[in-house]
């Protein structure tokens, strides 16, 4: 019949694979290349350092050179990165040493009861905490520039050094707040608030230690697996630090301009003099990020601030990304304002972050169906067709779902966030067509329902099985492209909570109220309304939180800008 063979057609269309297009290769080169004058940059800044801290000793720059080609980015990268991260946590454990020093001089007065000397104690180390922060801010955005970089364009899939983004956002996180603390706090309830805030930094100084232990076991046993150049280097890279015999709490806290002198003197070596404040407001041409001609970038820059900021995205929380290898939460994504230094990168995260959520709900939503034709095929025996009935009825419940899936991946698209790309991880382009095929579908449901009618005679029952198999052959096909793309989910995706299965359905359907019946009928219906009910609130609930909730609606400057032709 014209209606069955109407909906074949559409299934085979909706499998078919577009060609993927040829992308702007000279966009990537000029990237690349804004990259490597960065990274060049900074690993000249590092190697003038070395040389002037070996006092341009004769026969001494030969030693101190890395063992690097200077010729290979790639070599030049990983010394680059290996070096500001082990000077970044050599700092922090000086850092952490001189905290100490004054922490074990307040414990120490605590004990002799000395109860004034113990507030001065705090009050002198809680200042010195504060007095840290625009070091580490410095510190903080130069490693988060770093991350910025999209490595994708430089390096194939692998062991790739990243920065230590963790470790600093660990204690600027913890200084931001310190610094929003009232000091005058100490003055109205001195000794008990003073006892607070102590045991608050002597926590924070013991969690630091077990951040910079961490990453000394991993940066060592990194370098074995990676080239060992960078091991004979970092011991002729001397940080900024108070000499030995002032690192005591008396000469500390009366000349506390030499934790001054500290955190200056590390901020020129380790941010200024490397070139990060150009980098992060670049004003020479040769510093400045290019600009993907096919991209709308300042659309883009202003849909990615506006989505970034709704409540859609606490519904994340259990999903990190997978980026050459290291987990990256939803709060790393979306906590930074979005500008022209990171958006080329913020947008494959957010897109790939997405990529992962869609696609965990379109498993949930593969398999809640599949429970549903299990109840009707078991509990719901004896109504069976009344069950499949129900089943296409309340597929109208999900066409909400499905439009605003579709409208969030176009909306996504014309604000230049994602960016058409079978083969990138950030490929929005399999939801996209799951979501389209389904929308398909249901305009085929609505025509099948109208002649179906309300009544339930032999004729209806004959129609009704023939749009099962319809049903059955887009299901399948549905089943087997999620299940590819599955296999490959855990090298894009880290998820927390595991994906639901049919027996869990199928289970909670079967338990929930736990109401009593008198019949085997009366079962099969509470178990078929329990299925149904739980059906319409999940679509229900996707519509809210991957669409309303993320703020789609707002991005109305881009509502009239083309559509990709690969989506049309």
């Amino acid at each position: 019949m014209k209606f069955y063979s109407f909906i074949l057609i559409s299934i085979a269309i909706f499998v078919s694979q577009p060609d993927e297009g040829v992308h702007c290769k000279s966009y990537h080169i000029e990237y690349k290349n804004y990259i490597e004058r960065v990274i060049s940059y900074i690993y000249s800044q590092i190697i003038s350092y070395q040389k002037q801290d070996s006092n341009n000793t004769t026969g001494m720059e030969e030693t101190i050179q890395p063992k690097t080609n200077p010729r290979d980015f790639t070599q030049k990268y990983h010394y680059t990165i290996s070096i500001l991260n082990f000077n970044y946590i050599q700092i922090l454990h000086e850092y952490r040493y001189y905290m100490k020093i004054i922490i074990n001089q307040c414990i120490e007065f605590k004990k002799e009861n000395l109860l004034e000397n113990f507030i001065d104690c705090v009050m002198f180390l809680e200042k010195q905490v504060k007095n840290s922060k625009t070091m580490f801010e410095k510190f903080y955005n130069a490693v988060k520039f770093i991350s910025y970089i999209d490595i994708r364009f430089l390096f194939s899939e692998g062991a790739v050094t990243h920065a230590i983004t963790d470790e600093m956002d660990f204690i600027y996180q913890y200084l931001l707040e310190k610094n929003k603390e009232d000091s005058s706090d100490l003055k109205r309830l001195p000794y008990y608030i003073s006892e607070y805030k102590f045991k608050n930094i002597e926590s924070f100084n013991v969690n630091l230690y077990w951040k910079i232990f961490d990453f000394n076991t991993n940066f060592f046993k990194q370098n074995k697996i990676l080239d060992i150049y960078i091991n004979s280097d970092v011991d002729k890279l001397n940080i900024a630090k108070l000499p030995q015999r002032r690192r005591s709490y008396a000469i500390l806290s009366k000349k506390s301009e030499l934790l001054t002198i500290f955190y200056n003197e590390n901020i020129e070596i380790w941010y200024n003099n490397l070139g990060f404040e150009q980098f992060l407001n670049p004003t020479a041409a040769e510093f400045i990020p290019p600009i993907d001609p096919d991209t709308n970038q300042n659309d883009g820059i202003e849909a990615l601030n506006i989505i970034r900021k709704e409540s859609g995205w606490e519904k994340m929380n259990h999903i990190s990304i997978v980026y050459f290898g290291r987990k990256i939460s939803v709060d790393r994504i979306i906590n930074d304002e979005v500008s022209n230094i990171n958006f080329r990168i913020k947008k494959e995260h957010v897109s790939q972050l997405l990529r992962c959520r869609f696609t965990e709900i379109m498993k949930n939503y593969r398999t809640l169906l599949s429970a549903i034709l299990f109840v009707c095929n078991k509990d719901a025996y004896e109504c069976y067709h009344n069950c499949l009935i129900k089943l296409f009825s309340s597929f109208n419940e999900s066409k909400k779902m499905h439009e605003d899936l579709y409208e969030a991946l176009v909306t996504l698209n014309k604000s230049s966030i994602w960016t058409v790309n079978l083969t990138s991880k950030s490929s929005l382009y399999k939801i996209f067509k799951w979501v389209t095929g389904f929308l398909s579908l249901l305009e085929k449901n609505d025509i099948f329902l109208k002649n179906v009618g309300i009544t339930h005679d032999d004729n209806n029952t004959e129609m009704i099985e023939q749009y099962l198999v319809i049903f059955k052959n887009y299901f399948n096909i549905f089943s087997a492209n999620l299940r590819s793309d599955l296999i490959l989910y855990d090298t894009r995706c880290s998820i927390d909570d595991k994906f639901e299965n049919v027996k869990d359905y199928v289970s909670y359907f079967r338990n929930l109220g736990n109401i009593s019946v008198h019949s085997n009928y009366e079962m099969s219906s509470k178990i078929m309304l329990n299925a149904f009910n739980f059906y319409g609130n999940f679509c229900e609930n996707v519509s809210k939180s991957c669409y309303e909730d993320l703020g789609f609606e707002k991005l109305s400057h881009c509502k009239k800008k083309e559509l990709d032709s690969k989506l049309i």
